[in-house]
């Protein structure tokens, strides 16, 4: 059997479009693993160290929430616009090559996040730095998929997913570390050493490899029309609860979006070379895993975003002890990857991804039913199935998804294949805390109003404490929208004791008042967030439905193809190394 590897049984001979390593070192793939790791986990990391620095980000650099919110937005932005465009660059240009300038532009782009001396600045450097994000995420996967054959495949990517899942379990608590240590700006400056050891790693252990047909010439209105259309929907998607859905900035934003994609795709099937190979989608799999990973991607932040939210409003949790809490998700995430992609070649990976959009459907809807008085495991175990849903998805999908492509597509196919699953991260984000806030509005509304129902009948209480009681409630319902507030429910009645004549005698009677106080608030956040869950599981459910409709293609015969694409590649005729 043809080998993909240098080692491989056609005389140590690599396929052709992937060339020797420097000094003509041999290629071990799991040590080029390891190296293409170091900027692929970095990437994702710095995707959630920065959520725990906020707070610190907005007081030391004298902000406000809503620009600081841009540290976050200007990295998810460029990143989701540019995946796409920099796996083709990739199949062009060689995978290796920009997975080096990628981690060069993060490590500049870090160095320049650690030492912005106002925000302004900062976005700008968060830009730079999520551009070498986007060639490092996508290209991992397309140089992890080539270099190893297709027996070893499968373990590879399911490395490759749990790395996923444990950057989003290290990244808040890292966070937390360093901000409560130091300071926010040492969460750039702890990239710097990984990203020089791993560019070092990268150079040595990782051969080049790329398209031998592609064309060096750039798609240039290919990659206009892609980039302004992704980056007005994105941008819609991000600003969209900011500026209402129907205001005339969001739906110019979605229009001019939907325009420019249109167009990006007349342009595409009219060149040679285009930066979207659209002949990727006459493979079902391709397809349907794109539109099943689009759906999972939008439920998935539910977990990981609802869940932090959870602790923080619901359980009164720093947002440090937050990130502790949620940490046997991602461990499991960890673990089932792990395993997972060990036995991808004797499971049918179609049923793992079924097996993990079933779990995610079924974590939701029973984390949906928790209520005010459920405990942390009671959270817990419902988070694990969900982490073991998020570990199945990421190992299966991948392979499905570039199994049946040429491996001289690779680039671009896991271009698309990472943009969709930006997309729906960008859309889940918009739409389910639209959802979360529209619901703790009304909620604690109606909870403020049932609680002055309780004040107003408790004739054990003088008038006027009752009217002073009450109007805290209205001012507390106010604030309902706001996910910050989370101490709306808990101001001290019995501290009112204190400042009315004879009041210590009240105080039993005021504490009582408190807890049934507490009580409805309590319910009322609660419930919005199982609602939202409930939403999630509804969208992990269609998710599941087009699971059913992938139809990958047989060990066999997914062996064979990619045996058949080594075959059929030209000689390099320019050294790239």
């Amino acid at each position: 059997m043809a080998s993909e590897t240098y080692s491989g049984e056609r005389g140590g001979r690599p396929p052709l479009s992937i060339l020797p390593l420097p000094g003509g070192r041999t290629l071990n793939p799991w040590l080029a693993m390891v190296a293409l790791l170091f900027g692929f986990f970095m990437s994702l990391l710095d995707a959630t160290i920065v959520n725990i620095a906020l707070t610190d980000i907005e007081t030391k650099l004298n902000t406000d929430l809503t620009t600081v919110s841009w540290v976050l937005n200007a990295y998810n932005l460029v990143f989701a616009v540019l995946l796409v465009t920099m796996g083709r660059f990739a199949d062009q240009f060689g995978r290796k090559r920009l997975f080096m300038i990628g981690m060069v532009l993060f490590s500049v782009g870090s160095l320049l996040c650690a030492v912005s001396p106002n925000i302004g600045f900062l976005i700008g450097s968060r830009a730079i730095q999520a551009i070498g994000a986007a060639a490092l995420n996508p290209v991992s996967l397309a140089i992890i998929t080539v270099i190893f054959p297709p027996q070893k495949r499968g373990a590879a990517i399911g490395i490759w997913g749990a790395m996923a899942g444990l950057a989003s379990a290290i990244g808040p608590v890292l966070g937390g570390f360093l901000v409560q240590n130091f300071d926010w700006r040492a969460i750039f400056f702890v990239n710097l050493p990984f990203c020089i050891i791993g560019l070092y790693m990268v150079y040595q252990f990782v051969p080049e490899n790329k398209d031998p047909a592609a064309s060096r010439r750039i798609d240039i209105p290919g990659l206009v029309t892609l980039t302004a259309g992704m980056f007005c929907l994105v941008l819609a998607i991000i600003q969209g609860n900011d500026w209402g859905w129907t205001s005339a900035g969001t739906l110019g934003l979605l229009a001019a979006g939907v325009v420019g994609i249109v167009l990006f795709i007349l342009v595409e099937t009219r060149i040679a070379q285009p930066i979207l190979d659209f002949t990727l989608f006459k493979y079902r799999s391709f397809t349907m895993v794109n539109i099943t990973m689009f759906m999972f991607s939008v439920a998935v932040t539910g977990v990981f975003l609802l869940l932090v939210l959870y602790f923080i409003t619901a359980r009164n949790m720093s947002q440090l002890d937050a990130a502790y809490a949620l940490l046997p998700l991602p461990i499991a995430s960890f673990v089932v990857s792990g395993f997972s992609g060990r036995f991808s070649n004797k499971i049918n990976p179609r049923w793992q991804g079924v097996a993990g959009m079933a779990l995610l459907t079924i974590g939701f809807l029973l984390l949906a039913t928790i209520d005010y008085q459920s405990s942390y495991f009671d959270v817990a175990w419902r988070g694990v199935i969900l982490g073991a849903a998020v570990g199945l998805c990421f190992t299966s999908f991948p392979t499905m998804a570039l199994g049946e492509i040429p491996h001289s597509k690779v680039g671009v196919g896991s271009g698309t294949f990472n943009t969709a699953r930006q997309i729906g991260f960008a859309l889940g984000v918009a739409i389910l805390i639209s959802l979360f806030t529209g619901q703790i509005k009304d909620n604690i509304t109606i909870a403020a109003t049932n609680s002055v129902q309780i004040v107003n009948s408790d004739a054990q209480l003088p008038a006027q404490v009752r009217a002073s009681i009450a109007g805290a409630l209205q001012a507390a319902s106010q604030q309902a929208g706001n996910t910050e507030s989370r101490n709306s429910n808990q101001f001290d009645l019995t501290t009112l004791a204190d400042k009315i004549p004879n009041g210590q005698a009240l105080k039993p009677e005021l504490a009582k008042l408190q807890g049934q106080i507490g009580d409805q608030f309590s319910k009322a956040t609660v419930k919005s967030f199982t609602f939202t869950w409930l939403v999630s599981g509804l969208v992990a459910l269609v998710g599941l439905i087009t699971a059913f409709f992938i139809r990958p293609p047989s060990r066999a015969a997914s062996s064979a193809h990619w045996e058949n694409q080594s075959a059929q590649d030209k000689p390099p005729v320019v050294d790239l190394a």
